[in-house]
């Protein structure tokens, strides 16, 4: 058996600078070298942000707030909107679509047919602060999760999840409450930085 060997790294601060994230190093911004992005000028990148390897992002808007980390494999997809608050999580091959296909018949679908013969769902996804979607979990178009909100593996999230909950399933329902133990944390954080900052 041959195992090949992938040379890739993040992406560095000048070439991140050349692709318009001003500033890359000084806000801490990693994009992986294996990520596909397109429409990067679409992207608005907060601080402290991680992008990990062969993720995929085609969307016409994403805005990206502090301490955003997309796991490796992700995919986030659509013409509307995608918003993630800060310390917001998407674990290893999460999906997020703001664009959907009407799957039952009425029209065609696919990116090949002209749009008057199609019948695509847009809407905004919005991902709140302190957010964390499990792994292979999947959030159609007009998706909101408040913060807080924990989605556990593998479900598939259709509406609003309600704060400080976490939700599991298909479609993915709220089971028990979430602590809120990483607000005090984030102000630990704050006040470290601001401290290392003298």
């Amino acid at each position: 058996m041959t195992v090949r060997r992938l040379n890739a790294g993040f992406l560095s601060a000048n070439e991140l600078d050349a692709m318009g994230v001003c500033d890359a190093k000084s806000r801490n911004i990693l994009v992986h070298s294996t990520a596909v992005i397109v429409n990067f000028d679409d992207i608005s990148f907060g601080e402290n942000i991680r992008i990990d390897p062969f993720t995929v992002i085609s969307c016409k808007n994403l805005v990206l707030g502090n301490h955003v980390h997309i796991a490796t494999g992700c995919g986030l997809f659509g013409r509307a909107t995608i918003s993630m608050g800060d310390f917001s999580t998407i674990s290893g091959h999460g999906l997020i679509y703001s664009s959907s296909d009407d799957y039952s018949g009425k029209a065609l679908t696919n990116p090949t047919v002209p749009a008057d013969f199609t019948s695509v769902k847009h809407a905004e996804v919005v991902i709140g602060r302190h957010c964390v979607i499990g792994a292979r979990s999947t959030l159609l178009p007009g998706s909101q999760l408040d913060e807080g909100a924990a989605v556990g593996s593998s479900s598939l999230v259709i509406g609003t999840l309600p704060q400080w909950s976490i939700s599991v399933g298909i479609p993915a329902k709220p089971i028990k409450s979430r602590t809120r133990n990483c607000l005090e944390h984030e102000l630990t954080l704050k006040n470290w930085r601001q401290d290392q900052d003298v």
